[in-house]
């Protein structure tokens, strides 16, 4: 048997932010605190919820939930985790969620969630600990989805140990501290901007790890870590641009899926003449975009003419969605503006540097060739973007949503009137009122009606779907137990991870 290191990059980074789950964090501390930390419940390969610390029971009104704990479930140090553990670790991240733009979004749909947050209480009504191994969650109404958030780790438990040692406000960086959370691994060693080294977590209650090691190094150009993969500095390699995926692609290893993210376009429908739902389905019917994919990544991202990514649970393939077709196209922006003559002038916005020069010619000549009509393209500033994005005062625009919640309604949230965050303005009863029934089934029924709502989003044009994004990895055959799924990097609990010999 080969030795049990598994040398690991950490792509695009030099340093970690944070440590402490309530922080803002990228991928890469989320992919760490994966291996600190663990939860009530985590997600499978094809990011279905299963239980973890604790299995579940639902009420019959869909509003509680009670989590019974398994045997043996502790910190990295041997303290206990009990229901108390997760009472206090939820209500510091609704004490801190000013330091966390998903905090308070993840935690609001718990009873007393917004008292907390005001300042009105200290304590979470909706959490309690009937006893050490059994916790209760009360919700405000049925939230099919809270359970796919807990797989967040703003909810995995802290030691509270570490938190009065600390402080609620600080929680410990840059340093070897044991007992920090209560996943597979503890932190060895951490040298900023060279490596992290984790070794196996000797009260872990799962299934213990094979690896006897892990050295996970910062490597914070994705093109680097490409190159010192193919000399065999590391094990596996990910996060390989589109330039480097054309030579990847041959590799042994090579396997790429499509992320949590969907790109799209919207319009501000409040306004002429992206009013007119014929205008807006014209500019959708318009678009190529398997052209606009090959010319713009060289094929490295999944053109898609629907909402949902295809590695969500719950995704359909839509064959309803408005699909690239220049006839029907001319035709529907003929049927709102029979003289094109008096066709408003249209500029495409779109943030630097998350949207290529090349990819928004690409759309204004679609949209003009197709179309026949003119077409300004305005690059802005990102932090700018953002606000003109706030402000509504966008009239054709890019927008990326991407989400950590595998569920669907993860995906329709930010189009209720609810949400304050509807850049296009568009809103339709019917479509909140099905997302809202959607919430109180459970399984394939559920299912159905979120299909329902992305087909009248999308028959309105509300948003115009362009792609998803994908993450590319070459993850050789003897790094066994190593795969991808719409989240990433996919590890499970770390026990299948094995090194082969080769």
């Amino acid at each position: 048997m080969p030795q049990q290191i598994l040398k690991l990059p950490l792509v695009g980074t030099m340093n970690l932010a944070t440590l402490d789950p309530v922080r803002d964090h990228g991928y890469n501390e989320t992919l760490v605190m994966n291996m600190l930390y663990s939860g009530l419940v985590r997600t499978d390969k094809n990011l279905n919820v299963i239980p973890d610390q604790a299995t579940w029971q639902l009420s019959a009104d869909s509003k509680m939930y009670t989590f019974t704990f398994r045997s043996h479930v502790a910190f990295s140090d041997g303290t206990p985790i009990t229901a108390q553990s997760y009472v206090s670790t939820w209500t510091r991240a609704l004490l801190l969620a000013t330091t966390s733009s998903a905090a308070f979004s993840l935690l609001s749909p718990i009873l007393g969630a917004d008292d907390v947050h005001s300042g009105k209480a200290q304590t979470l009504a909706g959490v309690k600990a009937l006893n050490d191994s059994t916790l209760q969650v009360t919700l405000t109404k049925p939230a099919s989805y809270f359970l796919a958030s807990l797989t967040n780790p703003l909810f995995f438990p802290l030691n509270q140990k570490l938190v009065a040692r600390y402080g609620r406000d600080n929680w410990p960086q840059s340093q070897v501290e044991v007992g920090l959370g209560s996943g597979p691994f503890i932190l060895k060693m951490w040298q900023p901007t060279v490596q992290l080294i984790f070794v196996p977590n000797p009260h872990y209650y799962g299934r213990k790890a094979a690896l006897t090691m892990v050295v996970a190094s910062f490597v914070n150009d994705p093109r680097v870590a490409f190159k010192l993969n193919g000399v065999g500095q590391t094990d596996l390699v990910w996060n390989i641009t589109p330039d480097d995926q054309l030579a990847a692609r041959s590799s042994a290893g090579f396997m790429s899926t499509p992320l949590l993210q969907t790109d799209m376009l919207f319009a501000n429908t409040t306004k002429p003449p992206f009013d007119s739902q014929a205008v807006r389905q014209a500019f959708a019917r318009a678009i190529d975009r398997r052209a606009l994919i090959s010319s713009a990544f060289n094929d490295a991202l999944v053109p898609s003419a629907t909402l949902l990514p295809p590695t969500l649970p719950g995704y359909q393939a839509n064959e309803q969605a408005a699909s690239y077709d220049a006839a029907q196209a001319r035709s529907l922006l003929r049927s709102a503006y029979p003289d094109l003559a008096r066709f408003p002038a249209i500029t495409f916005s779109y943030p630097a540097g998350q949207v290529s020069d090349q990819e928004a010619t690409t759309l204004q000549s679609q949209w003009q060739g197709t179309l026949g009509v003119q077409i300004h393209v305005h690059a802005i500033e990102p932090n700018a973007y953002q606000q003109e994005m706030q402000d509504h005062v966008i009239q054709l625009g890019f927008y990326a949503l991407h989400t950590d919640v595998s569920d669907p309604y993860a995906f329709f949230s930010p189009f209720l009137s609810s949400s304050g965050h509807s850049n296009s303005l568009w809103h339709d009863t019917k479509f909140e009122q099905i997302v809202a029934q959607a919430e109180e089934k459970t399984g394939e029924q559920r299912f159905v009606l979120y299909q329902q709502a992305e087909i009248r989003m999308l028959d309105q044009a509300a948003i115009m779907p362009l792609d998803h994004q994908t993450l590319a990895a070459i993850i050789p055959a003897w790094v066994h137990g190593v795969t991808l799924n719409g989240s990433g990097l996919y590890f499970g609990d770390w026990s299948d991870v094995v090194m082969l010999r080769h």
